[in-house]
């Protein structure tokens, strides 16, 4: 039996309080350095790179917090140093903007619209809570950089890909711009990226991040759709919002963890912000996030505890507002309202995405990624089986996987079973080398400069990191069918695909690049079972088919 444990308030108090030292060791805090007020610290600490990522800087929203914000155990509430500090951090911010208004961040000249979104929304958000204390040339450079950056966002989009979570940030964004200093034209442009987001949003109700569905990002981008919808009185947010969580609900685990390999990006992370923010106006954002809430404290969803310093200040800012809901909506009457409890199927066919839930067991299946799967004991928990698909060698060495994103799949969903045939890919995972990097960084601070350039340059990098693949002559059917104890899985490989060199079936693995995926949850942990399904495959006899078969029933394990 879970013994149920209560967080109130305070519990998101002590995380965030317990953070603060580390983010201002973080911050370049000497007033006569030439990089006061830099948070990349690999910048200016180390000095490892070449430039300072913009990104660092969204930092001061969680500063700024502790700033305006008084609790048991905040010494920095008020406090005159670090105000001071802040405003280093703001002069810096302006220092680093390009004079064309836009900012980087993995790259000189990238011409980030995720980087110039992200830190105009957290400044502003910064704004709010600690402007009054800024002195009045740090106050006008903001007010200029703000404008600055809500042109750019005004002439600029994402072009190499649609990212639903960059679209609503951009919104957001020009939201504050707006509110800030009057001007319509960020207003209407605010309108304009919701509207893009709204447009290629499922029917299923999932928000598009490249091509696919994603619960793990969708927490994330629905914080900013919930911010603005806080800040205006945008009915169509609510609606899609709504939407959104129906969706979402479905893909909350057992142990409390989200998403994973089955999904198009493959994260984990869990945002709390939309659903605390909510919870007062919808009763399925209630139930993630008291369902989800002690997921920020055990670390079963990747975290604040997890992460790496690339997504420590978006998680940590998620969690100041996951606060502010919390405190707001605690005392609400809107009852919760969780998914279906009866057995049953719910598919989703544009995301790929099935869910079977038996009295004993879920199931979690990415239908359009060759048949990868979650399972989880409903009783106890905890996770029963991982099975991320087949992954590989080829003889020149390059790997190879049934484990990709491909929406053109034969797929067959029956009452008790779901049949699912492919193409293995050759897949790319590409790092830099020394060379790599020189000519990479020679063409970002030469010609990358130029617009059409700097855009031509992004989209080539998705394509090689993300959707470049090559598919071999080498085919599986997969079966898995379920009853109310267990599942079967039986695998079908064949083709006359003479190059593969080894050949096995893993519990966690990705094919495409996604920083922000495959950060460690606990129900990795959990050993394979010993059985004759995870041992190599015996690649001779691809030519006339090798079949395998797996079988987990909740009474004696996988055998």
């Amino acid at each position: 039996m879970e013994i149920r444990i209560s967080y109130d308030s305070k519990s998101y108090v002590a995380v965030l309080r317990s953070h603060s030292e580390r983010v201002l060791s973080l911050l370049d805090r000497e007033s006569y350095s030439p990089t006061c007020g830099c948070m990349d610290r690999t910048y200016w600490g180390w000095k490892f790179t070449d430039f300072p990522g913009a990104r660092f800087q969204e930092g001061l929203c969680f500063l700024s917090f502790l700033y305006a914000t008084p609790f048991e155990g905040n010494s920095f509430h008020q406090s005159e140093k670090l105000s001071k500090w802040i405003a280093g951090g703001f002069d810096f911010w302006a220092k680093i903007q390009r004079r064309t208004g836009d900012f980087d961040e993995a790259y000189p000249y990238e011409r980030s619209l995720a980087a110039t979104s992200f830190t105009t929304f957290y400044l502003s958000e910064a704004w709010q809570f600690a402007g009054g204390s800024l002195p009045p040339e740090t106050a006008d450079a903001f007010r200029s950089g703000l404008i600055k950056a809500g042109d750019w966002l005004c002439r600029n989009d994402e072009t190499h890909g649609f990212l639903s979570n960059h679209l609503a940030a951009a919104a957001a964004a020009l939201c504050h711009a707006h509110r800030i200093t009057g001007e319509q034209r960020f207003n209407e442009r605010s309108l304009y990226f919701l509207n893009k987001i709204f447009d290629h949003q499922s029917e299923e109700g999932w928000y598009d991040e490249y091509g696919g569905a994603d619960p793990g990002y969708q927490t994330h981008g629905s914080f900013y759709l919930a911010r603005i919808a806080q800040l205006t009185s945008n009915k169509a947010i609510d609606e899609s919002l709504e939407r959104s969580f129906r969706f979402l609900y479905h893909f909350i685990h057992p142990d409390r963890s989200i998403g994973g390999e089955y999904t198009s990006r493959n994260t984990q992370t869990y945002y709390p912000a939309a659903f605390e923010m909510m919870a007062s106006r919808s009763p399925i954002a209630r139930w993630i996030a008291e369902e989800m809430r002690p997921a920020i404290f055990t670390r079963s969803a990747a975290g604040l505890g997890t992460v790496d310093i690339y997504n420590l200040f978006p998680l940590l800012n998620n969690l100041v507002f996951a606060y502010q809901g919390f405190q707001e909506n605690a005392e609400c009457p809107t009852v919760p309202l969780g998914p279906p409890d009866e057995p049953g199927q719910v598919y989703f066919p544009s995301a790929g995405l099935l869910k079977v839930r038996r009295h004993r067991y879920d199931l979690f299946v990415g239908v359009h990624k060759g048949g990868v799967l979650k399972m989880f004991d409903r009783e106890s928990r905890e996770i029963v089986l991982s099975n991320s698909g087949y992954i590989g060698r080829l003889s020149t060495g390059k790997p190879l996987s049934s484990q990709w994103n491909d929406p053109d799949r034969e797929v067959e969903i029956r009452e008790d079973q779901i049949l699912i045939k492919g193409s293995f890919f050759q897949t790319s995972r590409p790092v830099m080398d020394s060379y790599k990097f020189m000519a990479f960084r020679a063409f970002s601070i030469t010609v990358g400069r130029v617009r059409k350039a700097a855009y031509w340059l992004k989209a080539l990098l998705v394509k090689v990191l993300i959707y470049r693949k090559r598919t071999l002559d080498l085919s599986f059917e997969r079966a898995i069918a379920f009853d109310d104890d267990g599942i079967r899985v039986t695998d079908n490989i064949r083709g006359p695909c003479d190059d593969v060199r080894e050949l096995h079936c893993e519990q966690n693995f990705t094919t495409i690049h996604m920083g922000s995926s495959r950060y460690f949850v606990p129900n990795e942990l959990p050993d394979i079972p010993e059985d004759e399904y995870w041992d190599p495959v015996d690649v001779s006899r691809l030519r006339e088919g090798v079949e395998r078969t797996l079988r987990v029933r909740l009474d004696r394990g996988a055998s």
